[in-house]
């Protein structure tokens, strides 16, 4: 498949595993509210690395300048600013979260993302 390779599929499971974990522990130590906001600030943060993986495996070409790819990469971090902007946005005012607990989720996410990417690449790399 060209869109996503095999490791960013495991990234993605990875972040999937750890906001299913997340939420459950927020459902268990405070309320179903809580548990909501987190699996919501895990879904932006599982957004952002599925924009990611689709940015890498669809933009940058090897035939392409060095000018080509580096808009290319300003392009992608304003794309994923923007939507994972808009998600903790929409989560804190269209749908009411917790705002402490939907940023938890989010930085449980990103923390998925960076263990993933560490686990699989070796810390060495």
């Amino acid at each position: 498949m060209a869109l996503m390779n095999n490791n960013a599929f495991r990234v993605v499971g990875i972040q999937i595993i750890i906001a299913i974990i997340s939420a459950t522990t927020a459902y268990f130590l405070d309320n179903p509210l809580a548990a909501k906001s987190v699996l919501w600030g895990a879904f932006a943060s599982l957004a952002n690395g599925l924009m990611l993986a689709w940015n890498i495996g669809e933009r940058f070409d090897a035939n392409r300048s060095p000018g080509t790819h580096l808009g290319a990469m300003y392009r992608s971090s304003i794309e994923r600013y923007i939507v994972v902007m808009l998600l903790l946005v929409a989560g804190l005012r269209l749908l009411g979260l917790a705002p402490l607990y939907v940023v938890a989720g989010f930085v449980a996410g990103q923390v998925g993302f960076v263990a993933a990417r560490l686990l699989m690449n070796g810390f060495e790399k």
